[in-house]
C-alpha cells in the first residue's frame, strides 16, 4: 500500500511540473517506471511526451519514445552503445506506419523502406557494411545474410539493454 501510495505521488508530482510546461512536448528520462509515466503523462497532458533512456555505461541516449494520448506516436530511434543507430521508425496511432531504416554499428544502414500498418511494403534498399547499395527489392527478397545481420544488431542491443549496460 505504501508503494502504491509513493507512486501515485510520484506521478501526480510529475504531471504537475509537466502541466506547468508551455512546451508542446516534454521529455522523460530514466528506467522501467518512468516509461509509464511518459505514457500517463501523454495521456494526462494531450501533448506529445518524448521518453529517453541511456545507457548506464556510457551516458548515452539507448532509446528513445513519443508517445500522445497514451500511445506510441512519431519517431522512434534505438542507439549502438557508440551512439550510432540501431534503428530508426515511426509509429502512427500505436502502429507502425512510415520510414523505416536499421543500421550497422558503423552508422551506414542497412536497409531502408516503408512500413504500413506493421507490414513491410514497396521496394526496399539494402547495403553492404561500407554504405554500398546492394540491391532495391521487396522485403522477402533481401538476402537472407542481409536479414540475419539485421536481428543479430538487434538481438545484440536488447542483451545488452537487460544486461545494464
Amino acid at each position: 500500500m505504501r508503494k502504491n501510495f509513493k507512486m501515485l505521488l510520484l506521478v501526480v508530482g510529475t504531471l504537475t511540473i509537466f502541466s506547468a510546461c508551455s512546451s508542446t512536448q516534454s521529455h522523460i528520462r530514466g528506467e522501467g517506471n518512468q516509461r509509464a509515466l511518459a505514457i500517463a503523462a501523454s495521456k494526462t497532458l494531450k501533448k506529445p511526451i518524448i521518453y529517453e533512456k541511456k545507457w548506464k555505461t556510457t551516458g548515452k541516449v539507448a532509446m528513445m519514445d513519443t508517445f500522445t494520448d497514451g500511445k506510441l506516436e512519431g519517431e522512434f530511434r534505438r542507439y549502438y552503445l557508440n551512439g550510432n543507430l540501431v534503428m530508426r521508425g515511426y509509429w502512427k496511432d500505436g502502429v507502425v506506419d512510415g520510414i523505416w531504416e536499421d543500421y550497422y554499428p558503423n552508422g551506414n544502414l542497412i536497409m531502408s523502406g516503408y512500413m504500413r500498418g506493421h507490414k513491410k511494403i514497396g521496394k526496399w534498399k539494402y547495403y553492404d557494411e561500407n554504405g554500398k547499395l546492394l540491391g532495391e527489392v521487396p522485403y522477402d527478397q533481401i538476402p537472407e545474410e542481409i536479414i540475419d545481420i539485421k536481428h543479430t544488431n538487434l538481438a545484440n542491443f536488447w542483451t545488452d539493454i537487460q544486461n545494464g549496460k
